[in-house]
Parts: structure tokens; sequence; C-alpha cells
């Protein structure tokens, strides 16, 4: 502390902020003037961006199914932090990565039946789990199968479960978690189904999509208008539980339907458009774009959105004769480029892409539920002491650390 009283208050503030998380939090006992600072915004910001600044080192947050030590042929879910560092700083060798992992213990007033790193889940249905909604500067939104809504902060352990919303009786709902750069204010963005009604002349008519945005500072939801996800004879939806936010905008998978339908059984026939849908915060608008051309030629494209390289990303696997791993870039002018087409130099069968990070590497399960990262340039392999299920529950996050608050 003598050394810390002979610096200027600004070199205090440039080493504090290269400091994780952790130690803040306990520094904020050292004394007044820390406690006042690591509770300033300003400061908050500075941290964020400098200790998250580093190129040599990623964190990730795997979401994982794993069998239950308590109960036969029964799953729970587990959390981990993946914190990998690479010191080989002229080569990008990932065989030289340095990584530590760390399993996450939700706090049991969240409302989650847990045990340690355990949480236990009431069935097998697919909305009886915990989903990762969104990521934006270290908070996470998850959903729970309480059926609740939580920003959560793990790196200080804070989290708050968010109100009802407005339509709380709807049949389903698309969310997007992020940031409203213009009201500087974090967001939930939720646009929900009512599903469909048959008529007595057997028409099947879909009930319109409506929408509603929460914001963390007013802690409550308002409705918004839902221009632009309808025409005159079809409806725009979000088919994904994972939302992709990047400067101002959310990203979704989804679909063009039609308004309505002969009969039941001539939406089973109708074979929808995939799109993209896009909500841009600064004025509240909804749009949609198309896929690349070549997806609607050769349907067997199964893709995911990703923030990568500072580009909005498709990537997945375009399952031919050969399983060959694509990588699709947003250009400018709202067009795709293919950055990336190659067929994996892999021994064990993929079952599914989970992120895309660094400049060259994927992650990828195995059949078997082992995590591994493939690097395109070398053709290495790496895997990690991460594992699940085969065919479980996996969700996979690039993720920062940071010291924001959700109070």
């Amino acid at each position: 502390m003598t050394y810390f009283c002979k610096m200027t208050e600004e070199m205090e503030v440039q080493i504090l902020a290269r400091l994780p998380p952790k130690s803040l939090m306990r520094f904020k006992c050292v004394c007044k003037s820390w406690h006042a600072l690591l509770n300033n915004p300003h400061f908050v910001a500075k941290h964020l961006h400098l200790y998250n600044n580093q190129p040599s080192s990623t964190c990730i947050l795997f979401k994982r199914s794993v069998l239950s030590r308590t109960e036969h042929n029964k799953e729970e879910l587990v959390f981990t932090f993946l914190n990998l560092r690479n010191d080989n700083k002229s080569n990008a060798d990932h065989n030289l990565i340095n990584f530590n992992v760390e399993d996450l213990h939700f706090p049991s007033s969240m409302g989650l039946k847990s045990r340690g790193q355990f949480i236990e889940l009431p069935g097998l249905e697919l909305g009886e789990s915990v989903h990762i909604v969104g990521h934006c500067d270290g908070l996470f939104c998850l959903s729970l199968y309480t059926g609740e809504l939580v920003f959560y902060n793990p790196a200080i352990k804070e989290f708050r479960v968010l109100p009802q919303s407005c339509h709380e009786d709807a049949f389903s709902s698309t969310l997007g978690f992020g940031y409203d750069p213009k009201r500087k204010d974090y967001v939930l963005l939720s646009i929900v189904s009512y599903g469909e009604e048959i008529l007595d002349d057997e028409r099947l008519v879909i009930h319109p999509p409506q929408a509603e945005i929460y914001t963390l500072s007013t802690n409550s939801w308002r409705e918004i208008e839902t221009h632009y996800l309808e025409t005159e004879t079809t409806y725009f939806w979000g088919n994904e539980t994972f939302s992709t936010y990047f400067n101002g905008v959310f990203y979704w998978l989804g679909y063009e339907e039609k308004r309505e339908f002969v009969s039941f059984y001539d939406r089973l026939e109708e074979e929808k458009k995939q799109v993209i849908i896009l909500f841009d915060t600064f004025d509240e608008v909804f749009h949609n774009m198309p896929l690349p051309d070549c997806f609607y030629e050769f349907p067997t494209h199964e893709m995911s959105l990703t923030v990568w390289n500072e580009s909005i990303a498709l990537f997945g696997f375009y399952r031919c004769e050969f399983e060959t791993f694509e990588v699709w870039v947003m250009d400018e002018f709202d067009g795709w480029t293919k950055h990336l087409s190659v067929v994996p130099k892999v021994d064990q069968e993929v079952d599914i892409p989970l992120a895309l990070w660094r400049r060259n590497e994927v992650l990828l399960v195995d059949r078997d539920g082992r995590i591994f990262s493939y690097n395109f340039d070398t053709e290495n392999l790496k895997f990690f002491p991460v594992h699940g299920v085969s065919r479980g529950d996996f969700q996979a996050v690039v993720c920062v650390n940071s010291i924001v608050s959700v109070k």
C-alpha cells in the first residue's frame, strides 16, 4: 500500500484497470477511494477495454450436458470457463496454448436446483434446460427452465432476475441481448408468437409477430413496432435461441412464412425461405436479408451466426459428398464472401461446430462429446479437458470478463 501511495491517481487507474475482476472485487475493501473508483462507470469502461484487450488470451464459456452421478440415465448441466493464453508471441502454434478450467457455481438464490457446479434438470424436454441467450461486455442473458430470464455477470457473481414480460402467455419467443449505444443501456429484445388458429373452413391462420424490449436502466419492458417483420402475405420469424450482437445490431437466422394456408397439411408441404433477421437498436427497426445464393440452390448448409474478426460471419458444414467446413463473411454492402472452404483432416466424426475463435480456429464437438480446437492453417488438433455426453446439449460463447454491474 505504501508503494501505491507514492503513485499518481492516473498510474493507479492504469494498473488497476488491467487486473482480473475477482481481484478488483477484493480491492474494494482496501480503502474508500478505491471503492469509489471501482464503482465509477468511467473506470468500469476503461477496465472492460484494457483488461480484455490482450491479443494472446481468450475466454470461452461452455455449456455442456453430463451424466448425473446420483441418478441413473439422467443428464445434468455444467457451465465451464476455459481461459486460454498463448505465451508464444512469435508463433500461433496452438499446441503451445496454456489454459485453465473453472466450473461455474450458480447462486442458490437464482432458483436453480444444483449440487456444486452440477445443475439438475427437471426433465428431458427442450425447454427444461438453461440456455445462453446472448453475451455482451461480460454479461450473460440466461433463459432458465423456471421460465425466468436472468442477467448474470459470473466474474463478480451478480445477477438480476428480469420482471415478467408483457407477453408472458405467448406461445414462443426469439430473444436477443446486447447494448444500445445510442441510449447507453443494456437491452433484451423479444419477438413473440401467439401460435396459429384453424378456422371453421379449415384454413390455418398464423397470428402476427409482436415484439417488446427490456432496458436495464428502467428494469421494465415496453412494446415496440414490428414493421418489416411482415409483408402483405408473409411473416418473418427467428429460429434461434442464441442471438448474435454486433455494433448495436442483433442478428438471428430465421425464415419467411405465409400468413395463412388452405389447410394444416398445406403448411407441411410449404418450404420456408431461410433468411437473416436484423434489429437495429438505433432506430428500433427490424430488417431482413438473404443468405448466400448457393444456400438456396444447395439447401444442405448447416450454419450458425457469429462475430468473427470484427465482422458478421456464417460458419458450419456443407453436407455434401465430403463434409466441408465453410466460413462466409458479410461485406459492407450486406452481401456475402466465402472466406474459407476446407475438409477438416480429423479422424473422429464431428458432431457440431461450436464457435469460431482467433483468426483461424474453430471449436468442434465429436460424436463422443469431446471438445477440441482445429486450426485451419496448421491442421493441428487440440483436445480440451471439457467434455459432455454424446449428442448432448452444448453451447460455446467467446466472451470477456468485466466488472459491469447488473444492479
